[in-house]
């Protein structure tokens, strides 16, 4: 049990005022979220990445990034807070934007110089869709990787944004 609480005390009415508007605010913004919102509304609006079904003898696509190092060696691009701090999320909104304009991958092996420093540079960064296809709803053979933009990193050991 709180102390200092007394469960018997009612609420002034400015209290209950103020309470009864925030939640007349919260059930307008929510309903306007679900009408007419999209994923950038969040938390207010529909998560669609979550609000559609897959049919169960169809593919599924998964978007990332792998990156060729000076190295010399490919490497699946740490995406997120973890890694370079895109999210794959952020990659799949510029998907089309990439494709027709692949130096926006360049931006990726900026990301990667300032938040993994002790990595080896990106030479050269794709964008790649895997394709797993489906069978009664199970995975049906192995995933198929396709690449759908590559970029060349300018001054791979030094990169810097391009804008």
């Amino acid at each position: 049990m709180l102390t200092g609480v007394d469960p018997g005390k009612d609420l002034s009415s400015v209290g209950r005022c103020g309470r009864l508007v925030a939640m007349g605010a919260l059930v307008v913004a929510l309903g306007l979220g679900t009408a007419i919102g999209n994923d950038r509304w969040w938390p207010i609006g529909p998560m669609v990445m979550f609000a559609f079904g897959v049919d169960p003898n169809s593919q599924v696509h998964s978007l990332g990034v792998e990156a060729d190092t000076v190295a010399g060696k490919r490497v699946v691009v740490p995406l997120g807070a973890g890694g370079i701090g895109l999210e794959r999320a952020e990659i799949e909104g510029q998907q089309t934007a990439i494709e027709a304009e692949p130096k926006r991958l360049q931006a990726v092996a900026v990301a990667a110089s300032r938040s993994l420093p002790d990595d080896p540079r990106y030479r050269t960064v794709y964008l790649v869709d895997t394709v797993q296809q489906l069978k009664d709803g199970a995975a049906d053979g192995a995933p198929v990787r396709k690449v759908l933009a590559t970029w060349q990193v300018v001054d791979p050991d030094h990169p810097r944004d391009l804008s």
